[in-house]
């Protein structure tokens, strides 16, 4: 059964295998290397970033925040994905112990809805190639339906698995944020914006990152955050 969900959900959302001409002379090596229990026990890694939002609060504020649906959680949602696309390493997912790249993932993110449901799951469909004003609509009729419903129906494990994973936070200022250690290592990386706050004149917001080091590492993400922080204060990227 998980194997046709898998083979599915890598039709559905244009993976392909990782070739090895494609893999640079680090990954021919990491890929396999932190998976290997016998060395490495634990291959993710976890950073709390605090992230500056002045300049992309301010674009925020003046050119989206008027458009029907707009929020500034689904603009940050917006740019990670955004990111993702010149950063390949970030839509590696390991699959049936093969490495696979993807075009397009959908995007994941739990909500808390109260009640005895507590918590939604909000799936968002790929929208890599959507404009940003098309896509804050999508994102709260999808939300508002969560609320409407109030009912918590799991993700298949498949679909959990593989996402894009980013969370929100917005009650909670933390400077150190640990998630479970799952037993699934398949390079998703996980996102987690807490709530905002000001320091020496800025406007700022806690980020956790937690990714796979065998596809992912402090390299790349430095690379992958500086992208993210451009695209979210108007910079072709």
């Amino acid at each position: 059964m998980q194997e046709r969900e898998e083979i599915e959900f890598i039709e559905r959302y244009n993976g392909r295998k990782l070739s090895e001409e494609e893999r640079n002379t680090y990954e021919k090596w990491s890929l396999n290397f932190f998976h290997q229990t016998s060395i490495v026990q634990e291959p993710y890694l976890q950073m709390t970033l605090q992230v500056d939002i002045s300049k992309a609060l301010e674009i925020y504020n003046t050119q989206y925040r008027s458009i029907e649906g707009a929020s500034f959680t689904a603009y940050l949602m917006w740019h990670i994905v955004q990111a993702g696309k010149l950063h390949p390493y970030f839509r590696y997912r390991k699959i049936q112990d093969e490495w696979y790249i993807f075009d397009e993932l959908p995007l994941y993110s739990p909500v808390a809805i109260g009640g005895d449901a507590r918590f939604a799951d909000l799936k968002l469909e790929p929208f890599v190639n959507t404009k940003l004003e098309e896509f804050f609509p999508i994102y709260r009729a999808t939300q508002n339906k969560l609320f409407d419903d109030g009912v918590f129906t799991p993700l298949s494990p498949v679909y959990w698995q593989n996402a894009w994973f980013v969370g929100n936070l917005p009650n909670l200022q933390f400077t150190g944020f640990q998630l479970h250690s799952s037993a699934i290592k398949n390079g998703r990386p996980f996102f987690y914006f807490g709530k905002r706050f000001r320091q020496d004149g800025k406007q700022m917001i806690p980020l956790l990152v937690a990714f796979d080091h065998s596809n992912i590492d402090p390299y790349v993400l430095s690379a992958f955050m500086a992208d993210f922080q451009r695209s979210m204060e108007g910079e072709e990227i």
